[in-house]
């Protein structure tokens, strides 16, 4: 709820919260590459200190609001944060990354983004999420954008989802779905594209309208190294695609960019820029 409290009493308390200002995701959905690609943009402090949850839960009687038995999954966290919330697949082949949005308006009694996310991960079909993301009897408390395919969907459709916070009355999330067809791309940062909302947070508006300039300076992309290469922008002043974050008193840093390739079924981890540099690790993604 690091979102939904401070929003909430901003009018009471005037401070500041330190927070990070973005993230950016690219799906490629092309003929040949199939990528969904995500760049994990974090306080400074946060470097180094994030790590994966790989769980295998198995209940005996189905359990919660969506009456799961079996979860197997995988995500990257952050110290103190449920998993779901950056990018994460499950063994159904759900793949997905978040990119925070931020409203001006957060209604109480609501369901805070990163517990819905994390029911994601206990999905196995598109229809299924779906369901997760409306929270049909209460809605999302904030917001994000959701940028997920199904490894075993056979019209190899990626979307991206933005949902926003529940207004009045309404007891299920705003949802806007875009579909990324076959020899499609898509990008996202932290900014509501699609639905009409009043929006907070006015340096990551700022940051996210940079970086989606950026983007689309750039022919569309057409492999996995066009990607790349537009996820290891440094132009763009303060506000670029990936902030290498050179002097030290800066507070946001990019500190991780994932690269999930759904043709060969895995997912590479960089915390250096991936234009210059290999990959961490690149791990199977391990289905059912």
């Amino acid at each position: 709820m690091d979102d939904i409290l401070p929003q909430s009493l901003k009018y009471l308390n005037s401070t500041p919260k330190k927070q990070a200002i973005g993230c950016s995701s690219i799906i490629l959905n092309g003929p040949k590459d199939r990528i969904l690609a995500h760049t994990e943009d974090a306080l400074t402090a946060t470097l180094n200190h994030y790590y994966f949850v790989v769980a295998h839960i198995i209940n005996d009687t189905p359990q919660g609001k969506y009456n799961v038995k079996e979860e197997r999954f995988m995500s990257l966290c952050y110290a103190g944060h449920l998993p779901g919330y950056t990018m994460s697949y499950n063994h159904h082949g759900l793949v997905f990354s978040i990119n925070t949005l931020s409203a001006e308006v957060l209604k109480s009694g609501k369901t805070p983004r990163h517990f819905i996310t994390r029911a994601l991960l206990g999905t196995e079909n598109f229809e299924q999420a779906l369901k997760v993301l409306k929270d049909e009897g209460v809605g999302a408390g904030d917001g994000c954008s959701i940028n997920l395919t199904y490894l075993n969907d056979s019209s190899e459709t990626c979307y991206n989802i933005e949902m926003a916070p529940t207004l009045g009355t309404e007891k299920e999330s705003r949802l806007d779905i875009k579909k990324i067809a076959l020899s499609d791309f898509n990008c996202h940062a932290n900014k509501y594209e699609r639905i009409k909302i009043e929006q907070a947070n006015q340096i990551m508006l700022d940051s996210s309208i940079s970086r989606m300039k950026t983007f689309m300076a750039y022919n569309p992309p057409k492999t996995k190294k066009d990607v790349i290469t537009m996820l290891g922008d440094t132009s763009g002043g303060t506000h670029c695609v990936f902030r290498e974050n050179l002097c030290m008193d800066e507070e946001v840093k990019t500190i991780a960019v994932g690269i999930f390739d759904l043709n060969e079924k895995t997912f590479a981890l960089y915390s250096d820029n991936p234009r210059d540099h290999e990959p961490h690790v690149t791990l199977p993604l391990i289905l059912k």
